[in-house]
């Protein structure tokens, strides 16, 4: 895959997020905003030298970071994206997983704050990798039976 490939630049951010493979590096600076404001505030609320305090702030370092480690996947997935690797095994499948699993949990965060007026839709965590890999899930858990017990535990 290129960027000529169906006519649009693949590294483009998308308007709609379907799978973690849509995600850009311009993604993460504003989630990233989002939640260090969030918390900003959380730390303001709670009187110095509480618990409330330290695990605003130690979230607070933790989101930085693993915005920051998400940009760096992001930008080496783009590198894949380019060079037309997107389907390589090994390191690449690794990497095109780890920034589904960066994003969720950034995205689960988030979650906890999705009634603020600054809350965007688009945070929301994804499952799916690509759309193969959407059509392989579906085929496993909803295109055939699992057996005579359908998902319950055998006796």
């Amino acid at each position: 895959m290129n960027r000529d490939d169906f006519g649009r630049d693949v590294l483009a951010p998308v308007e709609i997020l379907e799978f973690s493979d849509d995600l850009r590096v311009p993604d993460v600076q504003p989630l990233q905003k989002f939640l260090v404001a969030r918390l900003d505030e959380l730390i303001d609320a709670a009187p110095e030298g509480s618990g409330a305090r330290f695990t605003a702030v130690r979230l607070k370092d933790l989101v930085r970071n693993d915005a920051l480690h998400l940009a760096d996947l992001l930008g080496e997935w783009e590198d894949v994206v380019e060079a037309g690797r997107t389907h390589q095994v090994g390191h690449v499948q690794r990497l095109r997983q780890d920034v589904g699993i960066w994003w969720n949990r950034l995205c689960a965060t988030a979650a906890h704050f999705h009634g603020h007026p600054d809350y965007r839709p688009r945070w929301r965590e994804l499952r799916f990798l690509c759309l193969e890999h959407a059509e392989i899930i579906e085929q496993v858990e909803g295109g055939f039976s699992r057996g005579v017990y359908e998902g319950g535990a055998h006796p």
